[in-house]
């Protein structure tokens, strides 16, 4: 049985791969990082969810790769046997513009002995109001 330490590494190593993933468009290595039954609310921002491998699948296809680099930053994992959640923050660079920044809330799943997101909840930060 993993201790809580490990889970939460091992958590913390999805998310490093989570974000390389995207970063490089390593398409295969995003979706594996799901549970098939996966949801992503906000992932089409003010679109609709994204549900399923194969929604995740196109949804990855279509982001841009190599402009951009995203951090995921300040995790509060909990660990509830084979559930997790996280409380984390997002942040997107560009070069060394900040393009976007947002919080995320996840809900894991251990499946086969392996952390895998299984709702993932985007919420972007409103733009900054001109002073």
């Amino acid at each position: 049985m993993p201790s809580l330490a490990d889970d939460r590494d091992a958590i913390r190593d999805l998310y490093a791969r989570y974000v390389r993933s995207v970063d490089t468009g390593d398409v295969d290595t995003f979706v594996s990082l799901y549970a098939a039954d996966a949801v992503f609310v906000g992932g089409g921002v003010g679109g609709p969810d994204v549900v399923g491998h194969e929604a995740l699948r196109e949804f990855a296809a279509g982001l841009r790769v190599g402009s951009t680099h995203r951090l995921s930053l300040n995790h509060v994992i909990d660990v509830d046997g084979d559930r997790a959640e996280c409380h984390s923050s997002i942040v997107t660079l560009a070069g060394t513009t900040v393009v976007s920044t947002g919080r995320v809330h996840d809900e894991f799943r251990r499946v086969d002995g392996t952390w895998r997101i299984a709702r993932r909840t985007f919420t972007p930060d409103p733009a900054p109001v001109a002073r």
